[in-house]
């Protein structure tokens, strides 16, 4: 099973990565896994540095190019103007805009930020969906329960306002399912047509693993989240799905 599998992915599908540390890395394995055309954005912003894991970068301003070079890589990512080290994103509006024309049938957009930390609350400006996102999925790294919130957290004065705990407490896996589909937290903005999936990373070694089954056990229980997929930082070690009890498993 590939992570396109694994998140149930569709042609037509308007994907936005929400949550904490991960999401860059799944954006481009997204696109490298996708079997037709895919295009990667951002509607916040990426490190410069990262576009180098990209099958081909394309600048918003030269858009017009975009089928030609999706017909000669497969995929490519589309970023706006360089500020520093880092690029900019695209308009919230646009990525739709992509999937009316044939020659795109997937479109991933990381939307939104938290400074390589494993799990966040958003802002008030956060997160920035783009319009008629089909499928959402919330990422978290275990390793946010690794360190009290004030070190494993992006914004862990909100983190600890949202479910009433301190800086210096750490997370369990009952608080990290509770701020993943918090309103105000993972779910925050989720347009209510949207398919939930939550993505767990860092699941490396038993210990961590029976902490993503608790944690994922108790995202199922929340009628919003479809899926919970398992993924690791060991190359080709495969994602593991966790479906609600009485769903069909995956192929």
């Amino acid at each position: 099973m590939n992570l396109i599998e694994a998140f149930d992915l569709q042609p037509r599908d308007l994907v936005a990565l929400v949550g904490g540390g991960g999401k860059s890395s799944l954006l481009f394995a997204l696109g490298r896994q996708w079997p037709g055309r895919a295009v990667l954005t951002t509607t916040t912003r990426l490190f410069q540095i990262q576009t180098a894991l990209a099958a081909a970068t394309l600048r918003l301003a030269d858009n017009d190019r975009l089928d030609e070079v999706l017909a000669a890589a497969g995929s490519c990512l589309v970023v706006g103007e360089t500020a520093g080290d880092k690029v900019l994103g695209v308009p919230a509006d646009l990525p739709a805009r992509w999937l009316d024309r044939p020659a795109i049938d997937l479109v991933v957009v990381e939307a939104d930020g938290s400074r390589q930390r494993p799990v966040k609350a958003p802002a008030a400006h956060e997160p920035v969906l783009p319009t008629g996102t089909t499928r959402l999925i919330v990422v978290a790294g275990l390793d946010a329960l690794e360190a009290p919130i004030k070190e494993a957290a992006h914004r862990p004065e909100l983190v600890c306002r949202l479910l009433d705990l301190r800086p210096e407490d750490r997370l369990t896996p009952a608080a990290l399912a509770a701020l993943l589909v918090h309103p105000e937290g993972g779910l925050k903005g989720r347009p209510p047509a949207a398919r939930v999936a939550v993505c767990l990373n860092k699941v490396e070694g038993a210990a961590r693993r029976a902490r993503a089954d608790e944690t994922a056990a108790r995202l199922l229980a929340h009628p919003a989240v479809e899926r919970v997929v398992l993924t690791t930082r060991q190359a080709g070690e495969p994602p593991v799905v966790r479906l609600r009890s009485g769903s069909d498993p995956p192929a």
